[in-house]
């Protein structure tokens, strides 16, 4: 098989493998995942008795993360290529309205909060006025499978149709636009992480000037400095360091940088991206996801064995998905 298509397939398999890693410690505290994990998190685990959400869920099981990167690419097919906000949102709801006993343990805060707004009659375009939690970056990465980065305006134009109803803030928008040129870089060839992140700034830096206006600190400057974690020798510095003074959560300000230092700390290796993830407090299965999805694009190389977890406990289809984005690439 060529190497668009073993990307494009890494890219997902990647984003299920985060995802899917990290479920069993989301959200947790530092104090709470140790006590529960205290060899650390290596494979697929099962949800715990300390899970945050209450969770019963299988060890290979993924959450929200991949869900909605699946139902961004069924947008995608189903409108010959091209994503469209209003159909993903139909798609969304109807998963919702199947799946309504699991929706509070999948679906984030302003994602919820956007379409119950929405079915109370708030236009689309007001909805995700305020939202500035990762929900956008963490579905994104089938828009950088789709379209070029090279068109930078145009890129991120696009960026803005899926973070509109629920996430179309300043530093919503430009959190994603992030992660999907990182995605999408890969997926054209590129293979060389420096010129990946230097490149992916520069398309940040125009989703800065989308959305609603909000005050924010810097990602470029968080960004900037949390570099220097890639020099701390121990996992145990890196994590104190990480979690305590650049945060770890489900704020884009934090995910993103979050997600940057875990690839610079993995070399960009997909195993070793999920397990640092999914060994952090806070949000890691979103981290996760947004960064393995990541490594899985520039390095689609996984276990069969854990690809067989993940097809068998989601039902996912990942040839099949692969097989029919990669006519749509642009």
């Amino acid at each position: 098989m060529n190497q668009t298509y073993e990307r494009i397939k890494g890219t997902l398999i990647g984003c299920a493998y985060g995802d899917a890693m990290g479920m069993p410690s989301e959200m947790m505290t530092r104090e709470i995942l140790s006590r529960t994990f205290p060899d650390g998190i290596h494979h697929f685990e099962k949800s715990s008795p300390h899970d945050f959400f209450g969770r019963k869920f299988a060890a290979g099981t993924v959450t929200d993360d991949t869900i909605n990167t699946l139902l961004v690419c069924d947008t995608i097919l189903d409108n010959h290529g091209e994503f469209e906000t209003v159909p993903y949102l139909k798609r969304l709801q109807t998963w919702m309205d199947d799946n309504a006993k699991i929706n509070p343990y999948v679906i984030g805060p302003s994602t919820a909060k956007a379409l119950d707004a929405i079915k109370k009659g708030t236009p689309i375009s007001e909805a995700g006025k305020y939202g500035t939690t990762n929900g956008s970056a963490m579905k994104v990465s089938p828009l950088g499978i789709i379209y070029d980065y090279h068109d930078v305006k145009g890129f991120v134009d696009k960026v803005e149709r899926l973070c509109l109803p629920t996430h179309h803030t300043n530093i919503a928008i430009a959190g994603a636009s992030w992660a999907a040129a990182c995605v999408s870089y890969a997926i054209r060839g590129g293979s060389d992480y420096p010129q990946m992140f230097a490149m992916a700034q520069t398309i940040l830096e125009e989703g800065m000037h989308r959305g609603t206006q909000l005050p924010c600190a810097s990602l470029l400057e968080r960004m900037s400095c949390i570099k220097e974690l890639k020099n701390i020798q121990s996992d145990a510095e890196f994590y104190q360091r990480l979690e305590n003074f650049y945060g770890s959560g489900m704020e884009v300000i934090e995910t993103i940088p979050a997600a940057y230092a875990i690839l610079l700390r993995s070399n960009g290796r997909p195993k070793q991206t999920a397990m640092l993830c999914a060994n952090m407090s806070g949000d890691s299965d979103t981290i996760g996801a947004i960064a393995t999805a990541i490594a899985g694009s520039m390095n689609p190389e996984f276990d069969t064995a854990d690809i067989t977890v993940l097809k068998e406990e989601n039902n996912i289809d990942f040839d099949d998905y692969t097989g029919k984005l990669i006519r749509y690439i642009k």
